[in-house]
């Protein structure tokens, strides 16, 4: 009889722990039920990432420019959109969005760690490009700032996993400046360099190298000549560079025989006729700028927007 009681109670002990067990496995399976949701999302958002990136590595190697809008062209020529060896900024974006992308559909433990620490360092960085991009070079780039906005969405998305994110994101950042203070140095060394060439080559036989825009070929319309010589007679101007293919695009739009009338100006520090001190003290970072009533507009601008901007009723 004392032997049916306790068995009974350990029954019904079992019983009651049951539910108890079940609760834990249930609420346990709750909570990680939305991590294959967010591995899904930040692939998705990596996919789209090596996909425009692709096609910006594309663009800087190839020099064809079809999706870029204003300001993407001036940077991806600039010397801020390569590495040391000519490797394009693009393609480093590129191989850390796969690595993203492999990772996030990988194992959980294994790649939880460095998936936090990738995403957070290409956050890191796309805040020093952001950054780069309006406070330095004063330029819109509608991909630039896509892509930015993916690598943030990513480091959303794993706002809640555990990891350390601290070290990456100081050594992104350092490593940034690093790189951009190099290329500003580089270029101010060149410029610095051209300025004191003259006096140096008045006593060597060696003449320097100067650049010119590619020919304009393009047939001028009607509305493109009366155009330009109503931006001429405003005094408006345009900067550009030689190598700048925006600015070849924008010359390209008015034609042959308005661009003519239009008032160039080539900063360009090796280019035919530079100017670069009035472009230096103009404030011109990226090209083409237009100067048309004391503003500054930069990129590159359709017939349309041109005429809004200088109030042409033609």
């Amino acid at each position: 009889m004392r032997t049916t009681r306790v068995l009974l109670l350990l029954a019904s002990a079992h019983a009651l722990q049951a539910p108890r067990v079940r609760q834990r496995t249930c609420l346990k399976a709750t909570q990680t039920n939305d991590e294959p949701a967010t591995r899904k999302a930040v692939a998705a958002v990596a996919g789209i990432g090596v996909a425009e990136t692709a096609y910006l590595t594309y663009s800087k190697l190839t020099g064809v420019q079809g999706l870029c809008a204003s300001g993407c062209g001036s940077v991806l020529e600039g010397p801020y959109a390569q590495l040391p060896g000519g490797v394009p900024l693009a393609a480093v974006g590129l191989l850390a969005y796969a690595a993203v992308l492999f990772l996030a559909l990988g194992d959980v433990d294994k790649t939880r760690k460095p998936l936090v620490a990738l995403t957070s360092a290409m956050a890191a960085a796309s805040v020093c490009l952001v950054g780069l991009l309006l406070f330095w070079l004063n330029q819109t780039c509608v991909l630039c700032f896509g892509s930015a906005t993916l690598c943030f969405t990513n480091a959303w998305l794993l706002r809640s996993e555990k990891g350390s994110r601290t070290p990456f994101i100081a050594a992104t950042v350092l490593a940034a400046l690093v790189q951009f203070s190099t290329v500003a140095g580089n270029v101010a060394l060149k410029e610095a360099r051209m300025i004191v060439q003259p006096a140096v080559a008045a006593e060597t036989t060696t003449p320097k190298q100067l650049f010119s825009p590619p020919p304009v070929k393009t047939a001028t319309t009607p509305k493109a000549a009366a155009l330009a010589k109503h931006l001429s007679a405003k005094g408006a101007r345009m900067y550009g560079a030689y190598w700048c293919s925006h600015c070849f695009d924008q010359k390209s739009a008015f034609g042959s025989k308005a661009v003519e009338d239009i008032d160039y100006v080539e900063c360009a520090a090796d280019g035919v006729d530079s100017q670069r001190a009035k472009c230096d003290r103009r404030g011109v970072k990226g090209y083409p700028t237009w100067d048309i009533g004391g503003e500054l507009y930069p990129g590159e601008k359709s017939l349309d927007e041109l005429a809004e901007l200088s109030g042409f009723k033609g």
